[in-house]
């Protein structure tokens, strides 16, 4: 591991982290902006069919654009983040838990033990026990409007039977399209460095948010600042408002439509406007935070490329959960 980007990152930050997890909260955020891109065509549906989507208001534009839930961003980091885990702390799990299996997304199935489950939290398991998610997601947003970002593909998957049962397979489901940006802000509640690099390294990981049933979609995850501080950061949709209303130059609402119906955006002009947006809120609503922009941000992914450094900062984790995981007897 690069010891200078991990200490350089720990220091900047160390106001703002716990050097172990704690039962009752303190109050100390550590916030991601995050840009996520489109590579490859996208399916977010919640009926399997109609693109999420919702009804924004930009001064005086209104205008329906596509939606990302919150719930489908956790559920396929929490995939990701447990993947990992299987892979690379198995044998250090069973040393704490002799028949751990890995731990399972299933609600009734979790482990509790692990530093997955310490960190996204784990409400509904067959223990007696109740842990609060210390990660917290926004809905996000596109920036273009609806029309713009999603187009119905026609599908026929009769099967290959001779003989079958009288459906038509035909559907005719919405995609977002390649090249859809959509900005997120993940907030991390009073969590060790350790927690937030391996959420860093889960969120550059990860490429798949589509629908769980065929994980249409390739995404890019690109962190545009670490901000730590006392208080929470603005919403994704705030920061979606502000990106639509630098790039229009004006709240003119031709201009705003002229943004919000265009085929492509910029992606650095957008970038730019995120980290611009954000700061520019966060200065409005009097939160006062440490910064760690991108090309700081990215050294410190560089320094945990590797899964010999990933299974290392698990490891030390895992160390420090035994009073954070112990539940008094009644």
């Amino acid at each position: 591991m690069s010891e200078d980007a991990i200490q350089k990152f720990g220091a900047t930050i160390k106001d703002y982290i716990l050097e172990k997890p704690e039962k009752r909260p303190k109050n100390r955020y550590v916030n991601l902006l995050v840009l996520r891109e489109l590579l490859s065509a996208a399916r977010f549906t919640t009926d399997g069919t109609e693109a999420n989507s919702a009804v924004i208001r930009i001064g005086e534009t209104e205008e329906t654009v596509g939606k990302l839930f919150g719930r489908k961003q956790v559920a396929s980091d929490r995939r990701t983040a447990k993947a990992v885990q299987r892979a690379l702390i198995t044998d250090e799990m069973k040393k704490k838990k002799a028949d751990w299996d890995g731990c399972s997304m299933e609600v009734t199935k979790m482990c509790q033990k692990c530093p997955e489950c310490a960190l996204f939290g784990s409400a509904a398991s067959e223990g007696a026990v109740s842990m609060t998610s210390r990660v917290m997601y926004d809905e996000a947003y596109t920036i273009r409007s609806l029309s713009t970002v999603v187009e119905e593909f026609f599908q026929n998957a009769p099967g290959d039977a001779y003989v079958k049962n009288a459906t038509s397979g035909i559907r005719e489901p919405d995609f977002f399209k390649e090249g859809v940006l959509i900005p997120c802000v993940v907030t991390l509640k009073d969590v060790t460095l350790e927690e937030v690099l391996f959420f860093m390294n889960i969120t550059d990981r990860n490429s798949r948010y589509g629908a769980t049933g065929t994980r249409f979609g390739k995404v890019r995850n690109h962190i545009l600042g670490v901000y730590a501080g006392g208080r929470e950061g603005p919403s994704s949709l705030e920061v979606t408002r502000e990106i639509i209303l630098a790039l229009a130059g004006t709240s003119d609402q031709e201009a705003i439509q002229k943004v919000m119906s265009a085929d492509t955006l910029d992606l650095e002009k957008v970038k730019a406007a995120a980290v611009t947006g954000y700061e520019d809120l966060a200065s409005r609503h009097r939160i006062t935070s440490i910064k760690v922009d991108e090309a700081a941000t990215a050294e410190v992914l560089d320094a945990i490329k590797e899964d010999s450094e990933v299974a290392s900062l698990l490891t030390t984790q895992l160390g420090k959960l035994d009073d954070y995981l112990d539940v008094p007897k009644k």
